[in-house]
């Protein structure tokens, strides 16, 4: 199961603006109530749908550093919480996503802390945040590490992983002769590890950050696929209007058929042994929605979210995080390939729609029709001088081409 199974390509704004309409007959198979289809729109087509704090180009990266820098004596609060993360005594994949988790705890913290000094309203009941409101620790079953700060969860998928840990203390048992009861001890936490902190991040504060453009680990989506439409066109470049191969691209998600259809932990008893069933059950998400108080953008813009169950898990499993799309395509091909079901297909979970960046500016110019650009999807007035601006820049832009091939 690929990309190219539910991917649609378009060659117009006309074929594009059409398509994603919610009235169209390909939007009402396997939806429910308020569960219906929502969208997500991406500047280029070849990306996956990968969160931004988990994000490898250069930009991203010294973004993260320095977002997840200011505490202490640099920013405006302490973070307390320090996961282990020494390569000395603990394993590459636990250090790796401990490290990972702390640096995105750590922005939450900080951006908590300067919403508070400039008096404005948290969804949260103290600045001080607490790990234990954001994930869970995953635990062996039935003799799990006692692990009092956090929810724990046991699972054999979780043990699986538990037990793909650990670390060489062979030098460290040597100096222990006499006290066997410790090198017993020693011994356990050398051949597995004894808990995981597993973060979802699913939260009011999380969300809040988001649509305010702190990185973290959930997506956002909107039901109004315009909204998705202006967000894949609005940061095109000129380069890439001018690239006939580059491609914009929105992402249509069924909430209903990923709640639905979600691979229980019964359904994969027989297969708890088999890596690509660990795979699948630990790549799954979630979605929740958010009071529209919340945030005025989250009002404006009419969205949901999306978050990993087990993302921490998963990538001390395989060395990635999953993003929901892989998901999905590892979720419908066991459904197809080892449960024997056709049905739903993976169109009816996901779509990815694309058109070409050249038709950018004019996909634009008929939402603006439609009164969907900056000033109404971010209302506030500091945002005004720039819809106005980006809106001149474009139609300036647009004329330019047209002098131009006239000009030929």
């Amino acid at each position: 199961m690929t990309q190219e199974d539910y991917t649609v390509d378009l060659d117009t704004a006309e074929e594009f603006l059409d398509y994603l309409r919610p009235s169209r007959c390909h939007w009402q198979t396997y939806v429910r109530g308020k569960l219906r289809w929502v969208f997500r729109g991406q500047r280029d087509a070849s990306w996956r749908l990968l969160p931004s704090a988990w994000r490898k180009d250069k930009a991203s990266e010294i973004a993260m550093r320095h977002l997840s820098s200011n505490s202490g004596a640099e920013g405006l609060s302490d973070f307390h919480h320090h996961f282990d993360r020494c390569r000395m005594t603990t394993p590459s994949g636990v250090a790796d996503v401990n490290s990972q988790a702390e640096k995105e705890l750590r922005m939450l913290q900080e951006f908590l802390a300067h919403a508070n000094a400039a008096g404005m309203q948290l969804p949260y009941s103290t600045v001080e945040i607490h790990p234990r409101d954001f994930g869970f620790a995953a635990t062996f079953q039935g003799n799990g590490r006692d692990c009092p700060e956090y929810e724990q969860r046991s699972s054999p998928f979780f043990d699986a992983v538990l037990r793909s840990q650990g670390i060489d203390l062979s030098e460290v048992l040597g100096g222990f002769g006499d006290s066997p009861e410790l090198c017993e001890e020693i011994r356990r936490l050398g051949e597995a590890w004894p808990f995981l902190t597993n973060f979802t991040m699913r939260s009011p504060v999380a969300a809040l950050a988001q649509h305010h453009g702190i990185p973290t680990r959930i997506l956002d989506w909107s039901h109004d696929s315009r909204i998705a439409a202006y967000f894949a066109c609005s940061n095109v470049r000129d380069s890439e209007m001018d690239d006939p191969g580059k491609r914009v691209a929105v992402f249509a998600l069924n909430p209903f058929l990923l709640e639905r259809d979600r691979i229980s932990e019964d359904e994969l008893a027989d297969f708890s042994d088999d890596p690509e069933a660990a795979k699948v059950f630990l790549s799954q998400h979630s979605t929740f929605v958010e009071k529209a108080e919340t945030t005025s953008y989250l009002a404006a813009q009419s969205g949901l979210f999306t978050h990993p169950d087990f993302a921490d898990l998963y990538y001390v499993l395989t060395g990635d995080y999953p993003t929901i799309d892989k998901s999905i395509e590892l979720t419908v091909g066991w459904k197809h390939h080892i449960a024997g079901k056709q049905e739903p297909d993976v169109k009816d979970f996901i779509r990815k729609i694309t058109l070409p960046c050249q038709e950018a500016d004019r996909l634009m110019e008929m939402l603006d029709d439609e009164r969907i650009f900056l000033a109404t999807l971010m209302p506030s007035l500091d945002r005004m001088k720039d819809s106005m601006l980006a809106r001149a820049e474009r139609r300036s832009r647009m004329a330019n081409r047209r002098t131009d091939k006239c000009g030929q």
